[in-house]
């Protein structure tokens, strides 16, 4: 399944980064231009897991997978500056204080440097078989708290705008984010994990597309 699964995931991504660039051509909007980086990363991760075993075990696709869990640290906290640009562009009023339209870069910055400098640093991969696909992941599994800080900030921001425009599905798909994130991966792998994560991002797309 995951031999099909990923291959769909990795167009779809790159299908929805296609779109975002011809509407940032149109706008020059920098939120569209942060959600391509995040779904640059994701094409590359669903790209490296579909084509792992064509590479086979070694150290070229752990070394291609370590990227995957860079991208994600560098670019996923990147959504909190957009959840904040979003939610003071529909008037939510905390979000329109210069000090938290500013601040959220400053909090972008430094969940990336907390990711790179805890999760990060200290990654140690290990190769596994699912579904068909292979791909290297850590070696030890902890609470992934830069995701879910960010989604959390994203949730809060998607609930505002929820209130302000009545557009739901930001809030909605970080919600089915987090429930699809939570279901155990020794039975459902990344096949789960990496649609609903395709979902939070097509919602955050879809309301910069009807909020701007």
């Amino acid at each position: 399944m995951g031999t099909f699964l990923y291959p769909v995931y990795t167009l779809a991504s790159l299908g929805l980064a296609i779109w975002s660039f011809n509407l940032f051509a149109d706008s020059h909007n920098i939120n569209i231009l942060l959600l391509i980086s995040v779904l640059a990363g994701m094409i590359y991760d669903n790209l490296i897991v579909s084509v792992g075993r064509l590479i086979n075990e070694g150290t070229l696709l752990e070394s291609l997978n370590r990227l995957r869990f860079f991208f994600h640290n560098l670019f996923i906290p990147l959504l909190v500056v957009v959840a904040v640009k979003l939610a003071c562009n529909v008037g939510v009023v905390w979000a329109s204080h210069p000090i938290v339209c500013y601040g959220c870069w400053a909090i972008a910055f430094g969940l990336i440097a907390f990711g790179l400098l805890t999760e990060f640093r200290y990654l140690e991969l290990a190769p596994t078989n699912f579904a068909g696909s292979l791909r290297y992941k850590p070696k030890s599994c902890s609470v992934p708290i830069l995701t879910i800080l960010t989604a959390l900030l994203v949730g809060m921001a998607g609930f505002y705008i929820w209130r302000e425009t009545q557009w739901p599905w930001m809030f909605v798909g970080t919600l089915i984010m987090f429930l699809g994130n939570a279901l155990p991966a020794s039975i459902f792998g990344t096949l789960v994990s990496s649609a609903v994560d395709f979902l939070f991002i097509l919602g955050l797309v879809a309301t910069e597309l009807i909020v701007h």
